[in-house]
């Protein structure tokens, strides 16, 4: 009986030293100001979204920038009569975030110029043929002649399937074999049995809609056209226009229409000639830059012309976030391109309650991206829908339609936003916990500077969890930069940015879309 007792209390003292370092080691690590959230649980924005009507019992959220004292945020009633202000600028310098990294902001600060900041819910709108058709039959001459640039016969698509079943067949005989090593680089992950399942099931519904045999057919209007198809149209007066739709499981869902061009034209922009004449370009990027030609029409007659022909085509509620001079290319017979136009193109978001937009260049750029080696993504939130034109002096000669959506309605009139203290404490306290340190390490020698220069109030499509739906949602949107010891250029800089949700704090992940 002394023995057990013995043991138990040896057992319990055990037990209270594990403890006793458990809580000395956790007191020993750097604690952020704050535990970074990327995504809550508790459905916090949404709950303020679809809450109760709100009251006229509203206070103003204003600030000088500066920080307050307590780490408290300030509570903020919201109604749909009474504005939410926030500063114009927020200056700080010399903010230590981590050893050898310092951070300043010297940030504008753009809002609502009204301070009511509504929420529209939205779902993904499906292309079909008929949308195509609807606008290709406005912004294009009558065909006469139809030509299939990407399309397969049956016996095509069937010789694909078997290929693909081949491979799946060998990879499963490899695997059954004990995965020998006979020089063949595989994927060790394979095949997913419901992914060839439904990969199967698509090559089937392919081969079950292709034509037997491909030829150029004679055609009145665009009534033949179908989803899913790049086609090439001779028109009446003799020109060129091409139509591709895409809307199935391997692209994303889009329509894009380029009158003059026989293939899929492509849009080559100002800032891309200029790279293009830079020392070190290579042979193909000096042909393209020794095409570029001025255009004649001026931006603001662009933008006329682009408004006007949209409004025709019922998109009279997008409106121009980025603009630049432009070219439209064709493939051609002897050379790699051809110039067809030379003009504007404009990029345009759907107009959610005149919210400042994001005007920045659709390129790759770099986001914070929580440390991921891969942090390289197309600066568009995840399912915004978007509008591309180039336009020259005849109208607009290529049209591009992405992620279309429908308006299911506005969810909120003036939600409730966090005070701009909060936003402050969360953007310097995320720069402090999830800035990539393996890619910016400085050291003694080697001061590390970040800087915020820009934040914006803008809606950014979230999505709405456990829905098909989206919140068209008030974010910051914040731009930064880094560099060693020496002025931000501000012409070769990556675009860096964060996105906090304005309504709950939370930092918007990338690929999750909340």
């Amino acid at each position: 009986m002394i023995i057990c007792k013995e043991k138990a209390m040896k057992r319990i003292l055990s037990i209270v030293i594990i403890v006793i370092i458990v809580l000395l080691l956790c007191a020993c690590q750097p604690t952020p100001e704050q535990e970074f959230i990327v995504s809550k649980s508790d459905h916090l924005a949404e709950q303020r979204i679809e809450g109760a009507a709100l009251t006229e019992d509203t206070v103003t959220t204003e600030s000088d920038g500066q920080l307050p004292a307590s780490d408290a945020p300030t509570e903020t009633t919201a109604a749909p009569n009474r504005m939410q202000t926030f500063p114009t600028r927020w200056d700080e310098e010399d903010i230590p975030i981590r050893e050898y990294v310092t951070l300043r902001i010297h940030a504008d600060v753009e809002t609502k110029q009204d301070g009511i900041y509504p929420v529209f819910k939205t779902r993904t709108h499906t292309l079909t043929s008929e949308d195509v058709i609807a606008i290709a039959s406005k912004l294009l001459d009558t065909p006469k002649e139809m030509q299939y640039l990407n399309a397969r016969t049956k016996e095509e698509w069937g010789r694909e399937l078997k290929e693909y079943l081949d491979a799946v067949a060998a990879w499963e005989a490899w695997v059954q074999a004990g995965k020998p090593n006979d020089g063949v680089d595989r994927d060790e992950a394979g095949f997913d049995p419901v992914e060839v399942e439904e990969t199967t099931k698509w090559y089937a519904e392919q081969i079950q809609n292709a034509p037997d045999r491909i030829e150029t057919q004679k055609v009145s209007d665009y009534s033949g056209y179908h989803i899913n198809e790049s086609v090439s149209y001779m028109l009446r007066d003799g020109g060129f226009a091409c139509i591709s739709a895409q809307n199935d499981r391997t692209w994303r869902n889009y329509m894009h229409i380029s009158n003059l061009c026989k293939s899929q034209g492509y849009l080559y922009y100002a800032y891309q000639y200029e790279d293009d004449k830079k020392p070190g370009a290579d042979a193909s990027m000096k042909r393209s830059a020794a095409l570029w030609q001025e255009p004649t029409l001026t931006r603001a007659d662009a933008e006329a012309i682009a408004y006007r022909e949209l409004e025709k085509l019922g998109f009279s509620d997008f409106r121009i976030a980025y603009g630049e001079k432009a070219m439209l290319f064709d493939v051609g017979e002897t050379v790699a391109t051809v110039r067809v136009a030379s003009g504007w193109g404009f990029r345009l978001n759907r107009d959610y309650g005149e919210y400042p937009l994001i005007d920045v260049k659709y390129e790759p750029c770099e986001l914070l991206n929580y440390g991921d080696d891969d942090a390289y993504a197309v600066n568009e939130p995840i399912g915004e829908e978007q509008i591309t034109v180039f336009v020259d002096e005849n109208g607009i000669q290529s049209f591009t339609y992405s992620c279309p959506k429908e308006i299911v309605g506005k969810a909120n009139a003036n939600v409730e936003l966090l005070p701009f203290e909060e936003i402050q404490r969360i953007v310097k306290n995320t720069l402090s916990v999830c800035y990539p340190v393996e890619r910016y390490q400085g050291s003694a020698d080697r001061q590390w500077e970040l800087e915020v220069y820009r934040m914006v109030l803008t809606t950014y499509t979230l999505r709405v969890r456990d829905s098909d739906a989206f919140y068209e949602t008030p974010c910051w949107v914040v731009l930064f930069d880094g560099w060693f010891g020496q002025e931000r250029n501000t012409q070769n800089m990556r675009m860096q940015s964060i996105v906090i949700n304005a309504i709950d704090g939370t930092v918007v992940h990338d690929k999750q879309g909340y």
